[in-house]
């Protein structure tokens, strides 16, 4: 039955590769097995301490556990599509799916030790009226893609405040203006002594993933890590934020 409800979706709404979109093999899920081959990898989390993510996140008074991003987010790039089809074109199973593929990579590469020592998984929170707007928030099914194959939960303790403009555009202190304490974390006992990993789709200048930090280290957790599907490499941030991009 599964099948061939699969087979009448994809006759009324073909199944394509986001990157290139070539129609996609019945055992290829998200991207075509060539796009997949030459997803600019980030492989941060071969160096999960001491990447440029984690410098980005990291503040004096704490270091980030755990920090990865699956690949590097360039807007320009066709991997972009990954992150804004799921935004613009309404298709959350492309956010899942990569979270998903994220998290058997980072197994495979022998990542499970520091990955099932993480307790909980917690988006990054979308305020109620740009939820009610785009129907779902793509962090929290980035993160549902990691817990299918690792099986660490997916919390609802962080939530947002507030709406909040684009981060697409501005400096880097536009943009933490524009998210400063945003973040809230409710019934904060439930986390207490936990490893918290916060999940997000993309990572700029980090700051959303600083003030979903902020907020979280309120529980007192034994540990905070972050996660990703894309994050944009440091120099190109700096780069955009230099000409106010």
């Amino acid at each position: 039955m599964k099948r061939i409800l699969a087979a009448i979706s994809s006759f009324v709404m073909p199944r394509v590769c986001p990157v290139c979109r070539r129609s996609l093999l019945t055992a290829e899920t998200l991207m075509c097995t060539p796009c997949l081959a030459a997803l600019p990898r980030s492989v941060m989390h071969l160096r999960p301490d001491a990447n440029s993510l984690a410098s980005r996140v990291s503040r004096p008074a704490h270091r980030t556990a755990f920090a990865a991003a699956w690949f590097d987010y360039d807007r320009h790039s066709p991997y972009a599509a990954l992150v804004r089809d799921a935004k613009l074109s309404s298709k959350p199973a492309i956010s899942r799916e990569a979270g998903r593929l994220f998290a058997m990579e980072m197994l495979a590469d022998g990542c499970a030790p520091l990955l099932h020592d993480i307790d909980v998984l917690l988006p990054v929170p979308m305020h109620w009226s740009r939820l009610m707007r785009r129907g779902f928030n793509q962090s929290r099914e980035v993160a549902q893609g990691i817990s299918l194959a690792t099986g660490i939960p997916v919390g609802d303790n962080l939530v947002a405040t507030r709406a909040h403009r684009s981060q697409t555009r501005g400096t880097a202190q536009h943009r933490l203006t524009n998210v400063a304490g945003i973040a809230a974390l409710r019934s904060p006992a439930e986390l207490h002594g936990l490893h918290i990993a916060i999940v997000d789709d993309v990572v700029t200048t980090g700051a959303t993933m600083c003030d979903a930090i902020r907020a979280v280290e309120e529980a007192s957790p034994r540990a905070i890590s972050v996660l990703a599907l894309g994050a944009v490499h440091s120099d190109e941030w700096v780069f955009n934020d230099k000409q106010g991009l």
